[in-house]
């Protein structure tokens, strides 16, 4: 019988091809030959035990049978570490959801994963979801964790600013994901045209930096604390793309929207288990830090704790899906895919759910415990 894991290191393949019509052709540099991400992270030996969730979480603990729902984050950084803390503080028991939480390599595999249901829901990135509903997917948006961009650009010492990298080759995970689009601001910013930066495929961010260590491209655009891996091999901060205070939908929860019809309070037990672990983060550092230290598999200190502090002030209490931060993806994404263009920002969302759990006084009390 064919395995899940072996589903999944499939979708690898099919992944980028489900969203093909949603991004620009790569450049000819050929991705680096590194071996794939696993598909489950192991535990860091030195990560200490998780503490128990609170009593006041306990008591509102679900007395049905637990819900089984498959589910992955998507990129190797601190942002994808939501369902991760929840998942080690035992959140989603909480709510009554067996949650199986796996790790696949980017949005757009996870996309083809969510199509074949492979996956029930995913961490997938707002131009994910645009470029899937371009290419005729019914995949929409029902939580936004992340409705900004924070993407650090480094280079090596012969580039001192953005303005000189305007000609010059940059690594991106992929041509269509996330980091390639933070790009597109740059560029939008400079008043550059569309082909004033070459990309390079890269597979993930091992590749980019090395890539940029090699000195075949002339810089990256990582998230937290990936920029820690750049600055040890050499490289130094151009432009946090933070200070640019863009909305921008970045990181959220995936789905598709048959699956929310039929199976509506498991997405809801759901949201209820992100928002505790958004507040948890918020609330123990400590906690969070090894959450991070064990699924990013580093035991570097400035490495976990860039990755907690980079976010912590940015994880909204009511996590909507920005609109203003979709509307922006729409206009990255049809830049390369013309079938984005008349794409609405409410085909793309549907933040009932969280107007639920806000309206019901649920996320008042998570924050008030």
């Amino acid at each position: 019988m064919t395995t899940r894991r072996a589903l999944l290191s499939a979708w690898v393949v099919v992944g980028a091809a489900a969203l093909a019509e949603a991004c620009a052709p790569a450049a000819s540099t050929p991705a680096p030959t590194s071996a794939p991400a696993p598909t489950t992270a192991p535990a860091a030996a030195s990560k200490p035990a998780p503490t128990a969730a609170p009593t006041v979480v306990a008591a509102r603990a679900s007395t049905s049978a637990p819900v089984g729902v498959k589910g992955a984050w998507v990129a190797k950084t601190a942002n994808q570490m939501v369902w991760p803390l929840a998942k080690d503080a035992g959140y989603f028991d909480t709510y009554g959801v067996n949650f199986d939480l796996s790790y696949v390599n980017g949005s757009s595999t996870a996309i083809a994963a969510l199509v074949a249901k492979d996956l029930d829901v995913s961490s997938v990135a707002g131009s994910a979801i645009v470029g899937a509903q371009a290419a005729g997917q019914d995949i929409i948006m029902v939580a936004g964790f992340l409705n900004q961009a924070v993407f650090r650009i480094l280079a090596m010492s012969d580039i001192t600013s953005i303005a000189d990298l305007k000609g010059k080759p940059v690594a991106v995970t992929r041509i269509g994901q996330a980091d390639y689009f933070a790009w597109q601001t740059v560029i939008q910013r400079q008043g550059w045209a569309a082909d004033d930066l070459k990309f390079v495929n890269a597979n993930d961010v091992a590749g980019q930096v090395g890539l940029l260590q090699q000195g075949q491209v002339s810089a990256i655009a990582v998230s937290p604390p990936n920029d820690v891996l750049a600055t040890e091999a050499g490289a130094h901060l151009v432009l946090d793309t933070a200070t640019l205070n863009e909305p921008e939908q970045n990181v959220g929860f995936g789905v598709l929207r048959t699956y929310l019809q039929a199976n509506r309070p498991v997405v809801t037990s759901i949201v209820k288990a992100s928002i505790e672990a958004m507040a948890r983060w918020k609330k123990d550092a400590a906690f969070t830090k090894g959450v991070i230290q064990k699924y990013l598999e580093s035991s570097d200190p400035q490495f976990t704790e860039v990755g907690y502090s980079a976010y912590a002030p940015l994880w909204p209490q009511a996590p909507y899906p920005s609109r203003d931060g979709m509307q922006k993806v729409i206009e990255e994404v049809a830049a390369q895919n013309p079938k984005a263009k008349d794409l609405q920002v409410d085909s793309l969302i549907d933040a009932s759910v969280v107007k639920e759990l806000e309206d019901s006084g649920f996320i008042k009390q998570i924050y008030a415990s």
